[in-house]
């Protein structure tokens, strides 16, 4: 009897370790399917003497839009003071400290792109999504970074519908 009982103790420990592993694998797959809380576009790169970039995150405080440039790498934050619908297509429009004139930014037509344009049309630049992670095989991947289009603008169009 006691032999019997012994295989059948046996059998189901396969079984038991099959669904306790289950179990673990299930629990830890949404650390891997992380929420995207960041994303920067940038003009040129960090190797460029003129790059810029805007980086739009997702914090416990709310949505930030920061705006930075070689001379200024910590970047100013950019305050939102509206949006609104040029040509059909939401318009975000932004000030700047210590400048007087507002910004605007969008997409581009194609949806690749943010386009940053100045009150008086002298600046209009356009910002291509960056990549955050290894080149190469050299540097750490960034599981909050929207590195992907289709996640980078749900960020901004998150942010464009917050400041409505």
């Amino acid at each position: 009897m006691t032999r019997c009982s012994g295989k059948k103790n046996i059998v189901r420990l396969p079984l038991i370790l099959s669904l306790l592993i289950g179990c673990i694998s299930v629990g830890t797959h949404p650390a891997l399917a992380q929420e995207k809380t960041s994303a920067f576009f940038m003009v040129g790169d960090y190797a460029s003497p003129d790059w810029e970039k805007l980086s739009f995150s997702k914090t416990k405080a709310g949505l930030v839009l920061t705006y930075a440039y070689r001379q200024r790498e910590d970047g100013v934050r950019l305050q939102p003071v509206g949006s609104k619908s040029e040509a059909g297509q939401r318009v975000l429009q932004v000030s700047m400290p210590g400048i007087r004139q507002l910004y605007t930014i969008r997409r581009d037509r194609a949806g690749e792109r943010l386009i940053m344009t100045s009150q008086d049309g002298r600046y209009r630049k356009l910002f291509k999504l960056g990549y955050e992670g290894p080149v190469n095989g050299v540097g750490s991947y960034c599981t909050t970074c929207a590195n992907e289009p289709a996640d980078a603008f749900r960020l901004v169009d998150a942010y464009f519908a917050s400041t409505r």
